[in-house]
């Protein structure tokens, strides 16, 4: 829990405001998490938790369709000598469809087949997941939803919750004295 990770982002990147409320929730999903292998994030941003999560799994395989988050996940992974990471400049959309065996240039050199996918973590904007988003994390064993929308995490917990449980729950207070909130969830799926 002791380890420091360096970011460097620019002007325009969505962060976290609250770096001590930040660090609460990775020590949080970190904390929480148990037989590890490979981890695919979506909307993975500029690898705010890829890169402390990096370290818990083997590989990971993160998504995010802004250019310069991406350059900037990537220069982030090579401050803090996380080796393990693919980042994806793609939209979910054209993950799932990568998923579904389409082709992207985008992803050469990159085998779907290797990774063998323990845990997904989503950390979706405003709006939450859409349904497509939503059928396509239900094929995973363990889902770690971060939400800074307590209002689209409900909505989307209630169909989450057909397949899967939720075994932890917490809320991070970002602003104090505001009504936004962070919250994450772990899911597991049910046997």
């Amino acid at each position: 829990g002791s380890k420091t990770y360096n970011y460097k982002f620019d002007s325009t990147a969505f962060i976290q405001p609250n770096k001590t409320i930040n660090e609460a929730m990775i020590s949080w999903v970190i904390s929480n998490l148990s037989d590890t292998k490979d981890l695919l994030e979506m909307y993975c941003g500029h690898g705010n938790f890829t890169i402390p999560l990096s370290f818990k799994f083997r590989k990971v395989l993160a998504n995010e369709i802004s250019k310069s988050s991406i350059k900037n996940a990537n220069l982030n992974a090579g401050l803090n000598d996380a080796k393990n990471i693919n980042f994806l400049r793609m939209s979910s959309e054209e993950l799932m469809r990568a998923f579904d065996g389409e082709q992207f240039n985008r992803l050469e050199g990159v085998s779907l087949s290797e990774y063998e996918f323990s845990h997904i973590l989503v950390d979706p904007p405003r709006a939450g997941l859409d349904k497509s988003v939503l059928s396509f994390i239900k094929n995973y064993e363990n889902i770690i939803y971060i939400s800074c929308n307590p209002d689209t995490l409900y909505e989307n917990l209630k169909e989450l919750s057909l397949t899967h449980r939720v075994t932890k729950f917490a809320i991070f207070d970002q602003f104090v004295h505001t009504k936004h909130i962070e919250c994450g969830a772990m899911l597991e799926k049910i046997k």
